[in-house]
């Protein structure tokens, strides 16, 4: 009884001469076979990468004796360990020869082992029942919105448009802005149902501020690829047209941009897991492709003529070997006085205000910052609370003024420090209260704001803390808060 060795459409096919029974059938990238078991014993062992090896059948071992080729040609050893290397990708790297399933010399580590990568989310949506307020926001015209209306959830799906009067542009877009990691790969996915794909309109999904970004756009049925990027104060767009050729844009299609920056590395997108365009940068720049690689996930659409509408399922934004929290810096905040806290009266006195810019050196700030931990301590029980809003008007600087932390991307305020003649003051009518507990006396309270990895909190650009606290019945008091945090550089 043989058995037939051979290469079928990428598939490693072994089959039964005898019976014609197909023993296994598996892309070929994913086995690799023992060289010292042919060399010494003459016996093809065949080995599955990974976990697959529990889930697929193989033989456990073939004699070289009843191994055939394709042509029904006895192997030999030497013709075997050619068919090997030139169809399984195999590895120097050891006599137990491995698959080396990289396309390219660095996709074994330095001990010649193949590299594996798992991709982990960093930011994802969904639009079940509604469009969450708390993830995102809403631009119509320039103009950011006090609540969403252009987008809603309709069955599941983000229905979106741009507005029903001409030249109307409507912008959603996330808080968050996902950071690519340095030697990782990012990758953009989506799914979409684009309704008339011809419609005089432009609409665009993927990751980008008005000055950064990689994304598809749709102008009035001609689908690109676009990478956006601003120098020395000039926004430019690369655009490469995409093949959609047997593809029916207004049906669901899965939607995918896979990229490796570094600054000056490729981008590739793809619909249907298949490629349909590509910016191959590499070798060719004098510039970075992108200067800023954190950007929000986003949904555009702009009138000319039409409002069609398009609708999504799900987006996610993942790291390609990465890790969530990988990059960040730790920070704090506290009381700067000797004694290490400020004299209060009243009630909800803010006694650390803590901004995340909005923008920067003239330029859109795109850096998230985690928090960590907030600490409050007072000589009397008292009332601890965490505010949080976007409006720059809830506080009133009256004679303070804001201090930069660190590279100036946050500023705070301190209540009364230095000593003024009138302290900030705080309408809280005009932020949400986010936290609140008792901290009794000459004890400090302190809180996580990392729940064990099950959920994070994140301040991003406009976010403003403010942590208030007073003695429960309003009079005098000394207090003070530590806020701890993590910036992503």
């Amino acid at each position: 009884m043989s058995k037939r060795i051979e290469i079928i459409e990428n598939s490693l096919v072994i089959t039964d001469t005898i019976t014609s029974v197909v023993e296994i059938d598996i892309p070929k990238d994913l086995v690799y076979y023992n060289n010292a078991k042919l060399i010494e014993e003459d016996i093809i062992v065949f080995s599955i990468i990974h976990s697959l090896n529990n889930n697929v059948p193989i033989p456990t071992g073939i004699p070289l004796s009843n191994a055939v080729n394709s042509l029904d040609v006895p192997f030999s050893t030497a013709s075997f360990i050619t068919f090997a290397q030139n169809n399984l990708a195999v590895s120097k790297a050891s006599s137990s020869t491995f698959v080396n399933i990289a396309n390219n010399d660095i996709g074994l580590d330095a001990w010649g082992r193949p590299k594996v990568v798992m991709d982990k989310t960093i930011l994802h949506g969904m639009f079940t029942h509604n469009v969450p307020e708390s993830l995102w926001y809403e631009k119509i015209n320039g103009v950011t919105q006090a609540s969403i209306t252009n987008s809603t959830s309709v069955n599941g799906a983000l229905n979106f448009q741009a507005g029903a009067t001409l030249n109307d542009k409507t912008k959603l877009r996330t808080y968050r802005n996902p950071r690519y990691e340095p030697n990782r790969g990012f990758l953009y996915s989506t799914a979409a149902i684009i309704e008339n794909p011809t419609a005089l309109m432009n609409r665009s999904f993927g990751v980008a501020t008005d000055e950064s970004g990689v994304f598809f756009r749709l102008e009035s049925g001609t689908l690109y690829g676009v990478v956006r990027t601003t120098r020395n104060s000039v926004t430019t767009e690369d655009k490469v047209e995409l093949d959609t050729t047997g593809i029916d844009l207004s049906k669901g299609n899965v939607f995918d941009i896979q990229y490796q920056w570094r600054g000056v590395g490729n981008y590739e997108f793809f619909i249907n897991l298949a490629s349909v365009g590509k910016f191959n940068y590499l070798g060719t720049l004098t510039e970075l492709s992108m200067f800023n690689p954190a950007n929000p996930i986003f949904f555009e659409a702009e009138n000319l003529g039409d409002n069609d509408i398009m609708k999504f399922g799900c987006v996610d934004v993942s790291t390609e070997g990465g890790e969530v929290h990988s990059g960040k810096t730790y920070g704090s905040i506290g009381m700067p006085s000797l004694a290490g806290s400020v004299a209060i009266t009243g009630y909800n006195v803010p006694i650390l205000v803590v901004r995340n810019k909005a923008t920067v050196n003239g330029l859109i700030n795109t850096r998230d910052v985690l928090a960590l931990l907030v600490s409050a301590y007072a000589d009397n029980h008292s009332i601890f609370r965490v505010w949080a809003t976007r409006d720059a008007t809830a506080i009133t600087l009256n004679n303070q003024s804001w201090t930069d932390f660190g590279d100036g991307h946050l500023e705070y305020v301190v209540y009364d420090r230095p000593d003024v003649a009138t302290p900030m003051t705080f309408n809280t009518a005009k932020a949400q209260l986010i936290f609140g507990c008792r901290v009794s006396a000459n004890i400090t309270y302190a809180t996580s704001a990392l729940f064990e990895g099950r959920t994070d909190v994140y301040q991003t650009p406009s976010d403003i803390f403010i942590f208030t606290m007073h003695r429960e019945n309003g009079i005098g008091a000394q207090v003070g808060v530590t806020y701890e945090f993590a910036e992503e550089i």
